[in-house]
């Protein structure tokens, strides 16, 4: 989460950027099912490796075909539904369909419910309208805001107790401080040994002569080691210890101290490591870039409109449409070929839209509270203008 925010204001290598985004998918299931392992060893005070690997190989595979099985049905169910609402609402059962699928037959419900988001982001671009897509989006990120901030809750509702259990914040900061000092700096350590031991493993394969190894690289190795935030999932699974869990309330506080710790320290200050150590991008750059790739859709945009523009005996049925979509390749033609000078340009109109869009809006209210028109036409009128600016606000962020 701190990442995500920290790298929306710098730029970084698109594989680099790819992992920080998405590690913590795979990261927190394969973390959470070795919890499981960890806590059911210490209460039953066996542990045997071998058959600790076979259970994680099951649980993962198992919930890696869960999830797809769940996932297979959604766009199967998806792809039927007419109503807006029931395809948002089929987005959020379906996570809990596949948790409860992976738990009922014995197989990680976490791996199940991330396979079958991934299968989710893989095919929303296909099977949901563009309204859906949109309003997908603030639907899940207020339904994260408030996930989120009621484990943050939780942990603030437990930490009083388990503070008055050890002694208050002396015994805190007198007893518990060295170990868990000492515990969030092995975990901060354990996360750049392990990076740059594996980017060692992946240069040490690609010397051999195995060119899918691809190593990060001294630079994007340090930034992904201190891009090392915990957050929620630690929270969430510090709540769910046993209650006869041996040393329970010094779990507690340790992964608050972690957390604390890691997004204060590590979040606040990844910019300026950003900045100090400068990443080089080592992967070869996309074919087409954003000027491109949108001169590309509008040409073929343009294209159907041209074809659909003339009637069956070949009379120019849509000549405003028409002239109107060749304005815009135009426009956008010329974007692909000096993009930072058509940018100046497009903003330019794309502020005088908006101030356009602001008198009409003022003017609608005004007649409104006057008494010249209804409220349905207050909000029909209404939520047009707000599409349109919407679409403007969108096309201004590209």
């Amino acid at each position: 989460m701190s990442a995500r925010a920290v790298l929306q204001g710098v730029e970084l290598p698109r594989r680099l950027t790819a992992l920080l985004e998405g590690e913590s998918l795979l990261n927190d299931a394969t973390g959470l099912v070795l919890f499981r392992f960890a806590v059911a060893a210490t209460l039953s005070g066996v542990f045997s490796a071998s058959d600790a690997a076979q259970s994680f190989a099951i649980l993962a595979i198992g919930g890696v075909l869960a999830g797809l099985a769940v996932g297979a049905a959604w766009v199967f169910i998806v792809r039927r539904l007419n109503s807006e609402m029931l395809i948002l609402v089929t987005t959020m059962l379906m996570s809990w369909a596949a948790y409860i699928l992976g738990e009922a037959i014995h197989v990680s419900g976490v791996i199940a419910v991330v396979t079958a988001g991934l299968m989710l982001g893989w095919y929303q671009h296909v099977v949901f309208p563009a309204t859906v897509r949109l309003r997908g989006n603030a639907f899940w990120q207020i339904m994260v805001f408030v996930l989120e901030a009621l484990v943050f809750i939780l942990i603030g509702f437990s930490l009083r107790g388990v503070l008055e259990r050890v002694g208050g914040i002396e015994a805190v900061t007198t007893t518990f401080a060295g170990p868990i000092v000492a515990i969030v700096l092995a975990v901060i350590v354990a996360r750049f040994v392990w990076i740059f031991a594996s980017d060692a493993l992946l240069s040490g394969l690609r010397a051999a002569g195995l060119k899918q190894a691809r190593p990060l690289g001294v630079r994007q190795a340090t930034v992904l080691g201190w891009a090392g935030m915990r957050g929620v999932v630690t929270l969430a699974v510090a709540l769910t210890l046993p209650a006869q869990m041996p040393g329970r309330d010094f779990m507690l506080l340790t992964a608050f101290a972690v957390i604390f710790a890691t997004v204060v320290l590590q979040g606040t200050s990844l910019g300026r490591v950003i900045a100090l150590v400068k990443p080089v991008d080592k992967e070869p750059p996309a074919k087409l870039d954003l000027p491109a790739t949108e001169a590309a859709i509008t040409r073929a945009r343009h294209a159907e409109v041209e074809r659909r523009a003339y009637g069956p005996d070949g009379t120019l049925e849509h000549p405003v449409l028409l002239e109107q979509s060749q304005r815009r390749l135009n426009a956008v033609e010329k974007y692909a070929q000096d993009s930072d000078r058509a940018m100046v340009r497009f903003r330019e109109h794309f502020d005088l839209q908006r101030h356009a869009i602001a008198a009409a809006r003022a003017e609608l209210i005004q007649v409104h509270r006057a008494g010249l028109i209804e409220d349905e036409t207050l909000h029909n009128l209404e939520r047009d203008l707000d599409v349109e600016e919407m679409g403007l606000i969108l096309q201004s962020q590209d």
